[in-house]
């Protein structure tokens, strides 16, 4: 017979144990549950049959407009897709939140050292002191581009396309790409771009439109399949990797061969000045660095700017003139502006950018009406994080909708015209086009002075508009598709007219430079 203390002590833990059971049941919160998604997920496929292929912004926009929420979930065997869908939720959680949001989704096809072997690119690298090291250096760089040397080559590379226009006007979409290929290359390497089928450019750009395709998961099932990384290049249906591998090649040229080139003559004391020269110099002067390891940084640094500007600032290039051959009325309001600064006695110059708050208004919105990432680059959570009762769980792919978010009504009055003026004296956001927290591109600000200056320089001498069709003598405004290939979205090409705007404006072009 149990004694009274003993009877005591056994009423006393079941007692305790009935409260604790009683209020976990009571008190503990319900699981978590993934933001809303839409309809058509299978077990273990999840949406894999409703993942669209093509215009995935379009698409994406319209679940979250039909489940009536700014962030929505997919599951594709097995991993976690979030889609933020308005600036709200992407400061909330890429801003305030960046520790847990500002890593990468692994992309076995780009990283894998036996596949394309460019895990230490720095747009694809995980959060971590590799892209640490990379980004505390390009941003030092990119920080102090800001001085007379670029701005100076931004001008004087502008000036070259003015003439290079006059002469065949037909070719604007290739002397776009070649300026902006000059550009980064004169400015990164010092190395000056002969002509349009210049070696180097076309090499980097191939590098980088590889690099785009490689970078959208589904392209590849070695992304999915690990083993497949095995397969023989030999082998029946392993053309991917024949691709792949013969890309990897073209991608170490391109990262070997120009800084090499700028080593060398750098050595002969007659480099142009480059970032390249200014980031060894700094290198060699430290007697602490470790210069194997701070000239491979240097390298990855070097081709990675390359690849971040060439193919969004052409394709901001193309949407620019679209926009301003089918609004007459910018351009006039635009070429006003200048000549009130310039008197159309010189061309404009970087110095003019405070006196010129309309082209810079075109220049945001350029990049808010035709966003050169629709999609930006996919995120992935380091952690779990729960967001307004919602679960995002770790190893989440975290994709940001920046074509949504451009044509968010609450902030953007009628978000499909091309409007300049919601950019001036008004409390209006910036594109999203550079991104958000951590990763954000590093530079914007470099980008944003290339993009005005081509624009206030060719709307200074240059009128455009729509192609006259001989036959019936009638305009024929272009109407600007827009495709998505990879990440990039572009406008298909399509003809125009670019004139001079009068004789002193030819003038003016004839005698730049």
């Amino acid at each position: 017979m149990l004694t009274y203390p003993e009877i005591g002590f056994t009423l006393t833990v079941l007692g305790s144990s009935l409260y604790l059971l009683c209020r976990d049941r009571v008190f503990k919160k319900p699981p978590l549950r993934l933001p809303p998604s839409p309809a058509g997920s299978y077990p273990i496929l999840g949406h894999a049959l409703v993942l669209p292929t093509k215009d995935e912004h379009l698409v994406y926009a319209q679940w979250c407009k039909e489940l009536n929420s700014d962030i929505i979930s997919l599951t594709v065997l097995g991993q976690n897709i979030i889609i933020v869908n308005s600036v709200e939720v992407a400061r909330h959680l890429l801003d305030q939140r960046s520790t847990i949001y500002s890593s990468r989704p692994y992309l076995r096809a780009i990283s894998d050292p036996d596949l394309l072997g460019w895990g230490d690119n720095i747009a694809i690298m995980p959060y971590g002191p590799g892209w640490k090291k990379q980004r505390s250096t390009m941003h030092g760089v990119l920080k102090s581009s800001a001085n007379i040397h670029n701005f100076a080559l931004f001008e004087s590379e502008s000036h070259r396309l003015l003439k290079r226009l006059m002469a065949d006007p037909m070719l604007f979409d290739k002397e776009f790409r070649r300026t902006v290929a000059a550009q980064i290359l004169s400015s990164v390497y010092g190395y000056t771009v002969k002509d349009l089928d210049d070696p180097l450019v076309r090499d980097s750009a191939t590098v980088v439109e590889k690099f785009t395709v490689a970078a959208v998961p589904a392209n590849f099932l070695v992304n999915f399949i690990p083993w497949l990384k095995y397969v023989p290049e030999w082998f029946p249906g392993a053309q991917w990797k024949r691709n792949i591998i013969q890309w990897r090649h073209l991608k170490d040229h391109v990262k070997n061969y120009p800084y090499e080139w700028a080593k060398a003559q750098i050595a002969s004391g007659f480099a142009a000045p480059s970032i390249v020269q200014t980031l060894l110099a700094s290198v060699e002067g430290n007697p602490k660095a470790n210069m194997p390891e701070e000239e491979e940084n240097l390298r990855r640094v070097s081709v990675s700017l390359f690849g971040a500007a060439a193919d969004t600032s052409h394709a901001s290039l193309m949407s620019f003139v679209l926009a301003i051959v089918q609004h007459p009325d910018v351009q006039a309001r635009a070429q006003k502006e200048i000549d009130d600064v310039t008197k159309s006695e010189r061309l404009p110059t970087m110095a003019d950018r405070d006196s010129m708050p309309y082209i810079r208004s075109i220049v945001q919105e350029v990049l808010r009406w035709q966003p050169p990432l629709p999609l930006g680059v996919p995120r992935a959570t380091s952690e779990d994080d729960e967001y307004r009762g919602y679960l995002i769980p770790k190893g989440s792919v975290v994709i940001t909708n920046s074509w949504a978010m451009s044509r968010d009504e609450s902030v953007y009055k009628s978000p499909d015209q091309f409007i300049p003026d919601r950019f001036i004296g008004l409390d209006v956001p910036t594109s999203t086009a550079f991104g958000f927290g951590r990763r954000s591109c590093p530079g914007n600000h470099y980008a944003e002075a290339s993009l005005f200056i081509l624009f206030a320089s060719v709307l200074a001498v240059f009128d455009l508009g729509p192609k006259v069709n001989p036959a019936t003598g009638q305009e024929e405004m272009p109407e600007g598709k827009v495709v998505v290939h990879a990440l990039l979205s572009r406008i298909l090409p399509f003809e125009c007219t670019i004139k001079p705007r009068s004789s002193i404006h030819k003038e003016l072009i004839e005698s730049a430079l």
